[in-house]
């Protein structure tokens, strides 16, 4: 048996099914046998841990996720059709405590196999082509929904105002992936008057992670059936409701690569939700993640996504932040072999739309969060 630990006890349901998805991995799982062996303590496992044993931790199951690698190389994962059957029921949930679902246009990253659906324009599109093809697609499909990033959601809610667009026929705007700030919902709200706006904490490791509670919106509702949710100080003991600690995760049902006690890599707050309504633990506040734009020669700003995706997939990366001086003055910070220069030309010239007259380069162990805890892998000072 393997101690509880501090932050699930004296929740049946979450010691349950920590105490067997811990077990099963000791007893069948060779990188658990390794890893848990010889402690009834279960350690936290860091990104860089599992990325060094990340085809250990798949034991030959087939790759069926891979992160966005937002804050460096990806993860690869695999889970089976029940755990996604699991992870589709949690969404649809929320979706429910939301009134249902709208028909929507997504302004994201495409992935494979979703690229063609009539519902998606790709994220590197113009923010023009994409309040053109919210039209239109209200036009031709009823939408009255949007989701994309915070990040897009700033650029486009600023060029409605610009413009002096109506989008009353909005109804609902999401945004999911990265941090969502104050500044950008009310800019949002301005843009978007007549939109109820939603937000999800979400992985691709783990699917929905929270969801924003519709009665009481600063807070937002742990996916508590399926995940193990803690929130750690820097001693690895739990934070106080209030205080900002490490988001730290356990998977209780994926057992192709299994995800306990995994330290995600963002920050939140713990908090009691006043909504009375749903009966599941809350975070008051959810730090991390990517947000940033570039600014181009032309004037546009241009969302970090397809260059991040180039430099991510670089042979060697293992984590890099691109920070924006000028239009033309840019450093690269790399953890990473000393030799990628003239690929990471490449990724500005195909990604980004040209070489920067000054671009320069510092290869570092590590690339520090700021001081509110966040990781940005982009940063635009101009």
């Amino acid at each position: 048996m393997f101690i509880i630990p501090a932050s699930f006890r004296g929740r049946p349901y979450a010691e349950r099914h920590f105490q067997a998805i811990t077990s099963w991995a000791h007893a069948n799982h060779p990188f658990y046998q390794h890893w848990l062996n010889g402690s009834a303590t279960v350690p936290i496992l860091d990104r860089r841990t599992f990325l060094a044993h990340n085809e250990e931790i798949l034991n030959g199951h087939p790759v069926t996720v891979t992160t966005s690698g937002s804050t460096g190389v990806p993860v690869r994962l695999s889970q089976d059709a029940e755990r996604q059957r699991l992870s589709a029921m949690a969404e649809q949930r929320f979706v429910e405590w939301l009134g249902g679902r709208l028909p929507r246009v997504r302004l994201v990253h495409p992935h494979s196999g979703d690229r063609q659906a009539p519902d998606l324009m790709d994220i590197s599109s113009s923010l023009a082509e994409q309040l053109e093809f919210i039209r239109q697609r209200h036009r031709t499909a009823g939408a009255v929904a949007i989701t994309t990033y915070p990040s897009n959601a700033e650029l486009l809610a600023q060029k409605v105002l610009e413009d002096g667009l109506d989008m009353g026929f909005i109804r609902r705007f999401g945004v999911f992936a990265e941090a969502f700030e104050p500044q950008q919902e009310a800019l949002i709200q301005r843009a978007f008057p007549n939109a109820h706006i939603w937000s999800t904490y979400s992985s691709m490791e783990f699917g929905l992670i929270a969801g924003r509670c519709p009665f009481e919106p600063d807070f937002h509702h742990v996916n508590a059936e399926l995940l193990g949710v803690e929130v750690l100080d820097d001693a690895g003991e739990p934070c106080a409701e209030g205080e900002r600690g490490r988001v730290v995760i356990t998977d209780y049902f994926n057992r192709r690569s299994p995800f306990i006690r995994y330290e995600l890599g963002d920050y939140a707050v713990r908090g009691q939700c006043p909504c009375g309504r749903i009966s599941l633990p809350a975070l008051a506040r959810i730090d991390g993640k990517i947000r940033g734009a570039l600014l181009h020669r032309d004037g546009r700003r241009v969302v970090f996504t397809d260059l991040s995706v180039a430099l991510r997939d670089l042979a060697g990366m293992r984590q890099y932040q691109v920070i924006q001086h000028g239009v033309d003055d840019f450093t690269v910070r790399l953890v990473a072999p000393k030799h990628l220069e003239k690929a990471v030309e490449r990724a500005f010239a195909d990604h980004f739309g040209y070489v920067p007259e000054r671009l320069q380069f510092e290869y570092v162990d590590v690339i520090e969060r700021g001081a509110n805890g966040k990781f940005y892998a982009s940063i635009s000072e101009c």
